[in-house]
């Protein structure tokens, strides 16, 4: 017992002192998960509105699809994009592997299904009478998907949260990709697992300290907003 309240008095230590190494390794995490959660929205809000608004044959088979991606393991993932940017896959020749860029292109494909998918059922409940307007007063696709999301800004805030949330706390993909190279591609996960397993608890416990309250963050943000997107 007496272990355990010596390394928490140095983990919260190191929180408040501002440890070096420890704000390396938390600025990357966040560094890498506000950059693919940036990417990723930009690509899954937009498919997801189109999903949703369109009536394609193959509709409810894509749906179905992208809810099961949600359950892929990050591991999976990060293997799937390491035969790709390997020295012999085809994307190889960009030297990505080990590499922040690395971290950043997993976690994007990681979360792209999500944010998709919540940015499609977000939209499904926007009154018909929105699309229906927009396109009697002549607006463009480009047009009517910005109407559309502006009415389900909210809604789709929580999914961007959301997906941010999915990525700061993974470690598989950090893993694999990035190597866990100090001062270079070492996230919060990765870290608390090889300082536990070294046996070194203070950094350990402060990161998960840290990593906590990132998470309570990002669930008090979240269920602001849901109650915003409700009483809108």
């Amino acid at each position: 017992m007496s272990d355990l309240g010596q390394s928490l008095t140095e983990a919260l230590r190191l929180i408040l002192s501002a440890d070096a190494d420890l704000g390396t390794i938390v600025w990357a995490s966040l560094r890498y998960s506000i950059s693919s959660t940036v990417i990723a929205s930009l690509i899954g809000i937009p498919a997801g509105i189109a999903l949703s608004t369109s009536r394609w044959r193959f509709k409810r088979f894509i749906e179905d699809l992208l809810n099961t991606l949600l359950s892929v393991p990050t591991v999976v993932v990060g293997l799937f994009v390491y035969t790709m940017i390997m020295s012999q896959g085809p994307l190889g020749r960009f030297h990505l592997l080990f590499s922040p860029a690395a971290i950043i292109i997993g976690q994007t494909v990681l979360i792209i299904p999500l944010v998709a998918s919540l940015a499609c059922s977000s939209v499904s409940v926007v009154n018909p009478v929105v699309r229906e307007t927009a396109l009697t007063l002549g607006a463009g696709r480009l047009r009517i998907t910005l109407t559309i999301a502006a009415e389900a800004q909210s809604a789709l805030l929580v999914a961007c949260i959301t997906a941010f949330g999915r990525v700061i706390g993974e470690i598989g993909i950090s893993l694999i990709l990035g190597g866990n190279i100090l001062g270079y591609t070492r996230t919060i996960t990765t870290a608390i697992s090889l300082q536990t397993s070294q046996g070194e608890f203070a950094l350990g416990l402060a990161l998960g300290i840290i990593l906590l309250c990132v998470a309570f963050i990002v669930n008090f943000v979240i269920r602001r907003l849901g109650r915003r997107s409700v009483w809108v």
